[in-house]
């Protein structure tokens, strides 16, 4: 879902663009009880950090995909047990309905066999019963078939329901656990960072720099997209030529560059992670999107070449674990990193392209 994005530093393997992670502590052997650990070097920290990251966007997508199937799932409860409640209603006016006879054979003194299955205690048994009696009457006959076949229904829809109850509570414990564990990855990469000296923080970014278009040629297909500059503003972006519904997602987007902070997976109106805000963008132009980067490379239309992008497509990167939306001129407005605002930063800073979809 989210991989972050600093907007100083070019590559998927800028230190910088963490704001989450944890000094690695060297064990200390059981005859020296206080020797400080060893102080890591500056590849050392670059190496923690960006391991800490991949591991954090990895669990941060198993979080956006569980939560998509889990709210999809919540959906299909809902009206599941509208049908319930409309089927339960249905049955208990059968029930009513042979209840009426059975008062009506009482009072005139001929409860046959039939009617005496009627004032039994368990409907269940009655229905067992009832099926096989040859005296039942025409009418009473049809009404026990139609109150078999609700009842059949009703107790089929309780078990579709009770199934997805089990497994929306599934995913749910699967959500926090990938939280849990995203938060303590970026918790333990922010530690690493701060337990640097200025000059060793200051020599990990710029070992990052080098780095910087490493990752960003070509994939799938796709060939690199390399700004002409590193800043680009909301009015430099131009929305002509555009469908309707790209210009009016990238209207909603543009509305957040520099406001709105990155938050671990953020949907707005306020906050974002990466696909968040296309998400939240799109849903402006009334396209529901999935909470994935990873689910974004098969939305809309494929755009086969980098060379056709348009702004306002949805550009998915560095493995599916990054996504924003075309701005132009090589540029792509996205939510960066924690401790970040919504931003446009060249393409170059990302890792390879994935997918290009359009709408």
């Amino acid at each position: 879902m989210a991989t972050h994005r600093r907007p100083k530093q070019p590559s998927r393997a800028r230190v910088s663009i963490l704001t989450a992670a944890a000094a690695t502590a060297v064990a200390l052997s059981a005859q020296t009880a206080a020797q400080a650990a060893p102080k890591l070097t500056s590849d050392q920290a670059k190496a923690q950090v960006e391991a800490d990251q991949s591991a954090a966007n990895k669990a941060t997508e198993q979080y956006d995909a569980a939560q998509g199937q889990e709210q999809a799932l919540e959906r299909q409860t809902n009206v599941l047990q509208d049908e319930i409640a409309r089927q339960q209603t249905a049955v208990n006016k059968e029930l009513g309905q042979l209840g009426q006879m059975a008062s009506a054979e009482y009072r005139e003194g001929a409860v046959d066999p039939t009617v005496k299955l009627l004032l039994a205690s368990n409907p269940t048994q009655y229905l067992n019963a009832a099926s096989t009696q040859s005296q039942i009457a025409g009418s009473q006959a049809a009404l026990l078939a139609m109150l078999q076949s609700q009842q059949k229904t009703l107790a089929q829809e309780k078990a579709q329901a009770a199934q997805e109850l089990t497994a929306q509570q599934a995913l749910l414990k699967q959500m926090q656990t990938a939280k849990e564990t995203a938060q303590a990855k970026l918790k333990h990469a922010q530690s690493v960072l701060d337990s640097l000296s200025a000059a060793a923080r200051a020599a990990v970014e710029a070992a990052a720099l080098k780095d910087q278009g490493a990752g960003s040629g070509g994939g799938g297909g796709y060939s690199s997209v390399d700004s002409t500059d590193n800043h680009m503003s909301v009015s430099d972006i131009d929305l002509s030529g555009i469908s309707a519904a790209a210009r009016t997602a990238m209207q909603a987007a543009m509305s957040k560059v520099g406001v709105a902070p990155y938050a671990w997976a953020g949907a707005g109106p306020n906050q974002f992670d990466c696909s968040g805000l296309v998400m939240w963008a799109y849903a402006h132009a009334n396209i529901s999107l999935p909470h994935s980067s990873e689910g974004d490379e098969s939305v809309g239309t494929r755009v086969a070449s980098s060379a056709d992008l348009r702004v306002g497509d949805i550009v998915v990167m560095e493995g599916g674990a990054h996504v924003g939306l075309y701005a132009g001129k090589g540029m792509l407005l996205n939510a960066p990193e924690y401790g970040y605002n919504v931003s446009i930063q060249p393409m170059s800073y990302f890792g390879s392209i994935v997918a290009i979809r359009r709408f």
